[in-house]
């Protein structure tokens, strides 16, 4: 839908309704194209989903995420694995 100016100043809240409806609307300046109303997407409109702590209780981490043989393992695999082999300073 293309409309002026003009309209979209008398009618916004039927070109909010047909924008969120899914219809692209352009707003025009008699001589060009002036904007494009569009939809804000979902996670820039204040939604908590996106922000920290959205995942309390969804994720676990096991009992011995931080032993010393977990620790040892993670070492061990940064040192020795194929990421980071020890040759590769040689």
């Amino acid at each position: 839908m293309k409309v002026s100016a003009q309209y979209a100043e008398a009618h916004l809240n039927e070109l909010l309704a047909a924008t969120e409806s899914g219809e692209d609307v352009e707003i025009s300046r008699p001589d060009k194209p002036a904007v494009r109303l569009a939809l804000v997407p979902p996670a820039a409109t204040g939604s908590r989903s996106g922000m920290f702590g959205s995942g309390k209780g969804k994720i676990r981490a096991a009992d011995d995420w931080d032993s010393p043989e977990t620790n040892a393992e993670i070492a061990r695999l940064f040192n020795d694995g194929q990421t980071f082999p020890q040759d590769a300073e040689k």
